[in-house]
């Protein structure tokens, strides 16, 4: 199925896969929201947002412009260029990433269909892992159609939820707003804390760079890259603002947004956003697994001319599953609080910093170059 419009590929399908790469497991439950920015309160909250969608916007428009400027589609090649010889550093620790991912959407999506139906958490991973296995075996543009569905299908339900919690505890989401006594230069800790969360979700953005097909010019990747960082935010802002109605009593829930529409009391409306969650859910896994498969097709086509056979990207996905559902036996909580506390550290030394110099260098220097080439 092809997508017709050439401004869905440019603008939006970026965003709507980064979205529902980040969006899926501790982040689509609101585990990841109360973890790292609502705990500090709502004043400080709304500032961690800003914060991580400005660092998250100039990160990834960079990266996209270096992914179009060099023709580096996926993150093997992007490596290459960024960090030369030390390359596989980031492939190391990606790998051990892409199962902690794998593991806490494993463990989101069992506890999801074990909260909402009291089935197995069994059933849920092995739901999730069909699923998973199913879409790698289809390919790119499967992927990409779907993750962008579900990314806008998830968009339009916080629409609604945000609508509902507004309507019904607006009175108490302004109490708190109102009598929070955050002031900005005295307690840092909610910038540290908007900085794990920056650093770890940032760490996929290079592993989506095979939606940046489309895009050709300087403008279109700054343009792509705000749209992605507002999309990949958006969530968050919704969630930080609901969980107000209920703070802190939400802090301590595992499924905070799950959580959140037991209180409205829609039992319709629950039942939509467990459909709409265990998919986005599911979308986590297929869009970080989709990257794998680019960077192994292209490393196996340079050596024997053509891609792997799609039957072993279902192979690939298929391990990779089954690896994080031991893991994530540990529990979402205690993966989320310090397995992507130990991921942004990595993340911060071996691609935020080298795409902010000497990536911003290595731009600045092919356009100049081909300035003064044009000069000539």
């Amino acid at each position: 199925m092809k997508l017709k419009y050439s401004w869905l590929k440019v603008w939006i399908i970026p965003g709507a896969v980064f979205q529902s790469v980040t969006v899926g497991g501790a982040y689509g439950t609101g585990r990841d929201v109360v973890e790292w920015i609502s705990q500090y309160g709502a004043l400080a909250g709304l500032a961690s947002v800003v914060l991580i969608a400005f660092m998250m916007a100039l990160v990834m428009a960079v990266t996209f412009e270096f992914a179009v400027r060099f023709q580096l589609r996926d993150y093997r090649v992007f490596f290459k260029k960024l960090l030369g010889p030390f390359w596989i550093s980031y492939e190391i620790v990606f790998l051990v990433a892409l199962v902690l991912v794998l593991a806490i959407a494993s463990s989101a999506a069992g506890k999801v269909l074990h909260g909402s139906f009291g089935w197995p958490n069994s059933v849920g991973v092995g739901v999730m892992m069909s699923v998973v296995v199913l879409c790698s075996y289809f390919g790119r543009k499967w992927v990409e159609l779907t993750l962008t569905f579900w990314g806008l299908l998830m968009s339009a339900l916080l629409v609604v939820y945000a609508a509902l919690i507004f309507i019904y505890k607006g009175d108490a989401i302004a109490e708190v707003f109102h009598s929070d006594e955050f002031e900005f230069g005295e307690d840092w800790r909610w910038a540290i804390s908007s900085a794990k969360f920056f650093l770890y979700s940032a760490f996929v953005v290079p592993v989506v760079l095979y939606t940046t097909e489309h895009i050709k010019t300087r403008r279109q990747a700054w343009g792509a890259g705000l749209v992605a960082a507002l999309m990949g935010m958006l969530p968050g802002l919704v969630y930080h603002i609901t969980f107000m109605a209920k703070f802190p009593a939400v802090l301590e829930q595992e499924l905070p947004t799950y959580w959140m529409l037991q209180q409205l009391g829609f039992p319709l409306l629950i039942m939509i956003y467990v459909a709409v969650l265990f998919g986005t859910i599911t979308q986590t896994g297929v869009g970080v697994l989709q990257g794998i498969n680019e960077r192994i097709d292209t490393w196996w086509g340079e050596r024997h001319g053509r891609p792997l056979h799609r039957r072993n990207h279902s192979l690939i996905a298929g391990g990779a599953m089954i690896a994080s559902v031991l893991l994530s036996n540990i529990g979402i909580v205690a993966l989320v609080a310090h397995g992507f506390g130990f991921l942004s550290w990595f993340s911060l030394g071996i691609f935020v910093l080298p795409i902010l110099t000497r990536g911003v260098w290595l731009l600045r220097r092919a356009n100049s170059e081909q300035h003064s080439h044009l000069l000539d």
